[in-house]
Order: structure tokens, then C-alpha cells, then sequence
């Protein structure tokens, strides 16, 4: 199977050096991180557990994808901790994934969204229970939906074209190899 060549950056931030997109990768992530850690003060641990599928899912990963880098997406763990209190651990952090080469243009579907954004829920296969994992439009994204996106139905089909799972368990092992260190 060939697949055409990914787009090129887009947007007015495409232009910039590598050097600096990486820096707006990384305030990306620390806003991000800073972001949901207020939301989850603000909403209370329950609620928050709730809200991100964690009652049901042992992990949710949100994916965002930037017009401006392409080959990059950036990425937020939350799980909840093999401890009493089941405080949830917060993970983000963003890399190149060459993955997204081969899955089809988002811009297509969404052609005036700069960041594009999906939720994975994943609960992996063990002790007899098989795995499960939902994609996810996520909640933030509701309130801005707006004519001309996909309908839900279209939206579904549309996001099985994308391997959401492989880009998202490539986060929750990141994570888990900086619990270890």
C-alpha cells in the first residue's frame, strides 16, 4: 500500500525555525499540564476521575495535534495511582511520532482548526479481562462544534481511518518509563 506524502506545516506559526517550534512545544505542554491540575483541584478528584472516563478506563490519553508541526503530537496521560487515595497522575509531554505520516490529514475534516484534539481510553487486557479503549471527541471541543465539522456518524467513520491506540500506548509507555527512573 502507497501512502502520499503527509502535508507540509501549516498556519502562520509553520514558517517558524525547528528550534522554535520546539519551544512552543514545550510551553504547550507545560500549559497543559498546569491547566489540568487546576481543573482537577477545581472540579474535585471525584468528579475529575469521572469526567476523564477513569471509572471505566484505566487510562484516557488526549492527543493533541498541531497544523504548525505535523510530525508532532503532544500528549496527556491520566491514570489513577496502585494507591489508597487513587490520586490520578498527570503525564504530559509531547514528540515526534512517525506514525502520523501514514494516517490521513485531519486539516481535511477540520480545514480551519489550528490544534486538533481527540481522547483515548484505554483498559488493558489482564487477569482474564480482555482490553477495551473508546476514542473520544474531547469535552472542550462540544461547546465550539460548529456547521461544517463532522456528524457524530461521520465522525466515528472518519476516526477509524486514524491508529489512535498505537499513537496513544506510545504516551502511557512513556509514562510508565518515567515512574520507573
Amino acid at each position: 500500500m502507497q501512502t502520499q506524502p503527509y502535508p507540509t506545516d501549516t498556519g502562520p506559526l509553520a514558517t517558524l525555525n525547528d528550534i522554535e517550534k520546539k519551544k512552543r512545544l514545550d510551553a504547550l505542554v507545560k500549559i497543559w499540564q498546569s491547566d489540568t491540575v487546576r481543573l482537577l483541584e477545581r472540579e474535585g478528584q471525584e468528579t475529575f476521575i469521572k469526567a476523564v472516563g477513569l471509572d471505566e478506563y484505566r487510562y484516557s490519553v488526549s492527543l493533541r495535534f498541531p497544523e504548525w508541526k505535523r510530525d508532532a503530537v503532544v500528549g496527556q496521560v491520566v491514570a489513577l495511582r496502585q494507591t489508597q487515595d487513587e490520586t490520578p497522575l498527570l503525564f504530559t509531554v509531547w514528540r515526534q511520532e512517525p506514525l502520523l505520516k501514514t494516517l490521513p490529514d485531519w486539516k481535511l475534516q477540520l480545514p480551519n482548526e489550528t490544534i486538533f484534539n481527540i481522547a483515548v481510553r484505554i483498559t488493558p487486557g489482564g487477569l482474564g479481562e480482555g482490553s477495551k479503549w473508546a476514542t473520544v471527541m474531547p469535552k472542550e471541543l462540544i461547546p465550539r462544534y460548529r456547521p461544517g465539522w463532522p456528524t457524530q456518524k461521520e465522525w466515528v467513520a472518519w476516526t477509524r481511518a486514524f491508529d489512535w491506540l498505537s499513537v496513544a500506548v506510545g504516551f502511557i509507555r512513556a509514562m510508565l518509563d518515567s515512574l520507573e527512573k
